[in-house]
């Protein structure tokens, strides 16, 4: 090979490497973030286990908002930057992060709080009226209760770290094997 053709092969070496590699770095990352809600767990670190029961869904994947919001949105040749959250769901920083959040208990909040007692079942008679009352909670139903009767102002939530983005040797790993197989192409 003479040194003219060499120049061109690097010079369409780079280029191709340019135009391709930002996507495959991109691809990978959001596949590797995604994955985190189905495998629950960060580098090896399984995320901590909700307190309350989940009616429906698996935690932090009932509607897919948060998951579904993962996306690239910066590939360029010098930088890639994938994000999550949107005004739609502007929870994913918290939950990737862990934190505590200190809402104030509103007249809105206590109606949307005896909304979900009525619906998860609080306030059914169970028994005759002959009985007595016979009335039982569950636990559900008695949580939201509490936070309808609460006498506070301002709630204390401590939300736990359950991270699905950032830097990983694992996701690293990855990127990398896949920028070697598509330069062996």
């Amino acid at each position: 090979m003479r040194y003219a053709n060499l120049q061109d092969y690097i010079s369409a070496l780079e280029t191709k490497i340019r135009a391709k590699v930002p996507n495959i770095i991109a691809e990978t990352a959001t596949e590797f973030f995604k994955e985190r809600f189905q495998t629950k767990e960060w580098d090896g670190l399984a995320w901590p286990q909700t307190k309350r029961v989940v009616r429906k869904g698996s935690l932090l994947v009932r509607s897919s908002k948060l998951v579904n919001s993962i996306r690239p949105s910066l590939v360029s040749a010098n930088k890639v930057v994938i994000s999550a959250g949107n005004d739609m769901v502007p929870y994913a920083q918290i939950h990737n992060e862990g934190g505590e959040l200190h809402p104030k208990v509103t007249p809105a909040m206590r109606k949307w709080a005896w909304a979900n007692y009525y619906a998860a079942g609080g306030g059914a008679s169970t028994g005759s009226a002959t009985e007595g009352k016979g009335k039982t909670e569950n636990k559900e139903a008695a949580f939201y209760k509490g936070l309808a009767l609460t006498k506070k102002t301002q709630l204390d939530i401590v939300i736990p770290k359950r991270q699905f983005m950032g830097h990983s040797e694992r996701l690293n790993t990855k990127i990398f094997e896949r920028i070697k197989g598509f330069l062996n192409e």
